[in-house]
Parts: structure tokens; sequence; C-alpha cells
């Protein structure tokens, strides 16, 4: 997975003002209105959460990724069984940039991910929406993104645009997040190590297919070329 994917998507938004400062937002993740210390870890590999959903190497982007997919098939159900229509380009850009500065929370020691300096004081909602109002983005964007963790979140979704977001962002973490919890513990059961994160390059999709398809006999195959390969 990669950024060009995401920009891909992006390129989905119909609004040509909007498009650009999504593009340009996911291009050049950066702060303009504060310089963090430069603890944090790289946007291309971050995790998108310390240890539970998408806890390995470029977890944030393909969690970014999967996330809005969903918002789109979301959209379809909704424009095509319940007939009412929905405006795609807030939920793209609200769904790509949701997460994005996650990676300015999080450094990486050996096999631990914790939490940067800034992460120690800023969270990254507070983060993205302080950007976004600084980039001058739709108000129905900063709201999509301000509201996607629901109930929990400093805001609910108060349109149809924002609940989607904040559907599609919760299916694919908790999907994931019990994909991921059961990789751990097959990696347990086959290797007899118990991992906070997953290796360089591992997927947990990939250790349950592969302890279905060969047991852990197979397991033991993925640790080995990833010892060999580094």
């Amino acid at each position: 997975m990669t950024i060009e994917e995401l920009i891909k998507l992006a390129e989905k938004i119909n609004d040509n003002n909007l498009r650009e400062k999504v593009i340009d937002l996911i291009k050049n993740p950066k702060l303009t209105f504060l310089d963090p210390p430069n603890d944090y870890i790289n946007f291309e590999i971050s995790p998108a959460s310390k240890r539970r959903h998408h806890s390995y190497e470029k977890g944030l982007i393909i969690h970014t990724l999967a996330t809005t997919k969903i918002a789109l098939a979301l959209c379809d159900i909704i424009e095509e069984v319940y007939k009412t229509k929905v405006n795609r380009d807030i939920v793209i850009a609200a769904s790509l940039l949701h997460d994005l500065f996650k990676y300015f929370t999080y450094s990486q020691e050996e096999s631990k991910y914790k939490r940067s300096s800034i992460g120690e004081r800023i969270d990254h909602l507070s983060l993205i929406i302080s950007e976004m109002y600084a980039r001058r983005f739709p108000l129905e964007v900063i709201h999509a993104v301000l509201a996607h963790h629901g109930k929990t979140g400093p805001i609910e979704p108060r349109t149809l645009e924002a609940l989607i977001v904040h559907m599609a962002d919760s299916v694919d973490a908790e999907i994931n997040d019990e994909v991921f919890f059961a990789a751990k513990n097959i990696i347990k059961e086959c290797m007899g190590i118990d991992l906070e994160i997953l290796p360089k390059g591992i997927s947990p999709f990939e250790i349950i297919k592969v302890k279905k398809e060969e047991g852990c006999e197979g397991i033991k195959r993925i640790f080995e070329v990833k010892k060999c390969t580094g």
C-alpha cells in the first residue's frame, strides 16, 4: 500500500479546490501552525495505533485506504437502496484525512510503538482539525473528520456524510483489531513468542491465511523467510 493509492482515491473528488487541498495534504502531510519535536515516525510506515488495530508497518495507510473504500461502498448502498443522495466529495475527503496526523503522535523503539513528544501533549484529531482550519477546508469536511469517533469523540456525526465516515472507520478498525489479535495468538501458539507489534512486512491477514492452509509449519516458514531477508 502506498501514498499513490490514496491520491488515486482523492482524484475522485469532483470539486477542484477540495481535491487540490486533499491531494496537497496527503503529498505533504506537514503541520503549518506548529513545529513539532522531530521524534515521530515516518508517515509512509506509520501504524494506525500503538497496540491495537493496524499496529504494524504501513498500518495507517492501509487503514486509510480501507476506510475510504468502505465509506464509498456505504455511499453506493445508501444511494441504491435508500434512494438518498450522498455528497461523496465530503466522504472521500474526510475518510482520507481522518487519521492522517496519527504519525506525528507515534515513535518507534525496537519492537514497540510509543507516544512521540507531541503525542504526549496533543492528540491526532486536534492536530488534523487545526491544520484543516489553517488550510481553510470546508466546514462540512472538517465536521466529518471531527465527528469520526462517534459518541466517544468531541462531537457526534450530524450529517449523513459524517455518519458514513464514522461507520466506515469503526468497521475497518474492528475487523482489523479482531484479525490482528487472532494473528498474535497464532504466533504465540506456533512460535512461542508474545509480540506487541508484528514484524516488518508481515500482515495479520497473511498469518491467518497461512495458518489455515499450512498450519504452524507455515508460520515458522514465514518467520524464517523474514529473518533471512531482514
